[in-house]
C-alpha cells in the first residue's frame, strides 16, 4: 500500500485558493490522501502561519481543519531523530530546513511518497519520492492513490 505524506502548500491552496485550478488540485489531492495519508505537525504549522499572514479572517477555519485533519491522517512529530536526519539532508542534499523536517518526519512514518511544489518534481531519497502535483495528469494522480 502507497503512503502519501502532504506538504503544507497542498493544505494552503486548498485553503486559500478552492476556486483556483491548484485549490481544486489541492483538494482532490487532500481527499484521496486522506484515508491513509501522513501529515507532519511542520505541516500543520507552517499551514497555520501562512494562513495567519496571508489571510487572518481565515485563521479559524484553519484552525478547525488542523483538527480535522489531525484526526484523519497520521500526524508525525519532528523529534530528534527526525530533526538529526533533517540535518543530514540539509547538509548533504541542499534542503530547506523545514522541507528537510517534513521529509523525514514523513518517511519516519513510513511515506513512500511526499506531495510538494517544493521540491524537485519525482526526486527519489531514502525510499521516498517527491511528486509536485500541481505538475501531474488527473491520472497521474489517480494511479499515486491507486491500491497496488
Amino acid at each position: 500500500m502507497t503512503r502519501v505524506a502532504l506538504d503544507s502548500n497542498i493544505l494552503v491552496y486548498a485553503e486559500l485558493e478552492p476556486e483556483s485550478a491548484k485549490g481544486a488540485r489541492a483538494q482532490q489531492v487532500i481527499r484521496s490522501a486522506a484515508p491513509r495519508g501522513i501529515l507532519a505537525v511542520q505541516t500543520l504549522l507552517e499551514f497555520v502561519a501562512v494562513v495567519r499572514r496571508k489571510r487572518p479572517a481565515s485563521l479559524p477555519s484553519a484552525l478547525t481543519k488542523v483538527s480535522v485533519w489531525s484526526a484523519v491522517f497520521e500526524t508525525v512529530p519532528t523529534t530528534r531523530l527526525v530533526a538529526e536526519r533533517a540535518q543530514a539532508l540539509v547538509r548533504d542534499h541542499n534542503f530547506q530546513v523545514w522541507d528537510a523536517v517534513i521529509w523525514c518526519a514523513a518517511r519516519s512514518a513510513g511515506a513512500d511518497i511526499l506531495c510538494s511544489e517544493d521540491l524537485q518534481n519525482g526526486l527519489r531519497l531514502d525510499g521516498m519520492r517527491a511528486v509536485n502535483p500541481f505538475a501531474a495528469t488527473p491520472s497521474e494522480i489517480d494511479t499515486i492513490f491507486r491500491e497496488p
